[in-house]
């Protein structure tokens, strides 16, 4: 009998230890709790946050401010130029757009994480494939749209260098003066009578300044030539001497032709707008653009910017269950594939293919998954 129950006994020690690790298995590692139904925290918990992606729309727009020049109306007369614009403008364009995206945390999914036992996360494992965002990167995000601006509007001034004086030197005509009384020739009702005066300053019209102008911009062109050809005898001690000199005639004879064809400046702004995608929504209206205007808000005028997506649907075929009331997994949003599209009413600006984690599935992952042994 004590043989038997020397053998018994360990077989129900065995048993024991089998039954006790059942029920550590059983036993969830975790408590898992979407934050609105959270209370207080207790010490050991921590917070971690589903990811959404934001879609970054940048575009930079460019504007060009065109004030005529003061001898326009002159320029085909006097420089042969045909069509010189004569009334100032501003035009916008769109010089370049990109497309990109970015993962912040998603106030909808945040979730609260208390460990029912000792034990240590493996917080790389549950980050490295952006499944979820840890505390520490939960308030951090790319967010924000730029209205962007261009620099205030500046005032185009043409400079003369005229050589030639501004005004005329006039002589006054002779004054005509009725003699005296008793004058001794009664019978001439006037005479010419010459009396001093001052010389007086006359301006020049705007259409003889003009005609100065041109001939001192064919006079330059024509020191440029002799100086290239080496018809004139001005010996430079190197070559950077006649660079600087044909430099500075360039910059001459284009300030002066300025002065009939215009300046245009030129200036730049760029354009932030971040959207994060709805499941249920796959147009957004981003702005209206028109050249005159530039870029507006989505009730201006002009063409409409859209952002288009058409999601893969990776999972559509797959048997994926939805996360359900499960409070011993952890909850991970898996994402979906999407073809995004920029487009206006003439075509498509810019495209890609980008992640939409809002547009995936949330499913359970056992805590085992991310438990350190």
């Amino acid at each position: 009998m004590a043989l038997t129950l020397a053998v018994l006994c360990p077989s129900a020690a065995a048993q024991r230890k089998k039954k006790n690790d059942d029920e550590d298995t059983q036993k969830p590692a975790v408590w898992v709790q979407n934050m609105d139904k959270v209370r207080q925290m207790d010490s050991g918990c921590f917070v971690y946050a589903l990811p959404r992606t934001v879609l970054r729309m940048t575009v930079e727009v460019e504007r060009h401010i065109f004030t005529a020049g003061p001898y326009a109306a002159y320029a085909e007369k006097y420089l042969g130029v045909a069509d010189t614009r004569t009334v100032g403008s501003t035009r916008y364009h769109i010089k370049s757009t990109a497309l990109t995206s970015y993962v912040e945390a998603d106030a909808q999914h945040l979730y609260m994480v208390r460990p029912v036992s000792a034990m240590s996360f493996n917080f790389l494992t549950m980050t490295r494939d952006g499944l979820m965002l840890l505390p520490e990167t939960i308030g951090k995000s790319a967010s924000g749209s730029n209205a962007g601006s261009f620099a205030p509007d500046e005032q185009q001034l043409f400079t003369s260098m005229a050589i030639d004086a501004m005004f005329h030197t006039v002589k006054p005509k002779l004054q005509s003066k009725k003699p005296d009384a008793d004058s001794v020739n009664q019978e001439e009702s006037l005479v010419e009578v010459e009396e001093p005066v001052s010389l007086l300053q006359q301006a020049k019209t705007q259409e003889e300044r003009a005609s100065e102008v041109a001939h001192f911009i064919f006079n330059l062109r024509k020191r440029k030539y002799e100086l290239i050809t080496g018809e004139v005898d001005i010996a430079f001690s190197s070559n950077d001497g006649l660079k600087v000199a044909l430099t500075e005639i360039n910059r001459m004879e284009s300030e002066y032709i300025s002065l009939f064809i215009g300046k245009t400046l030129k200036q730049v702004a760029t354009y932030t707008y971040d959207i994060a995608p709805t499941p249920t929504q796959g147009s957004y209206t981003v702005f209206t653009f028109s050249p005159e205007h530039g870029v507006q808000e989505v009730d201006g005028q002009g063409d409409t910017v859209t952002l288009e997506l058409q999601p893969e649907n990776k999972y559509t075929a797959v048997n994926l269950q939805p996360a359900d009331e499960d409070n011993s997994s952890f909850k991970v949003r898996l994402p979906d594939v999407a073809l995004v599209r920029l487009l206006n009413e003439k075509g498509e600006l810019q495209r890609g293919r980008f992640r939409i984690y809002q547009n995936g599935k949330i499913v359970n992952v056992r805590a085992e998954h991310f438990i350190g042994k």
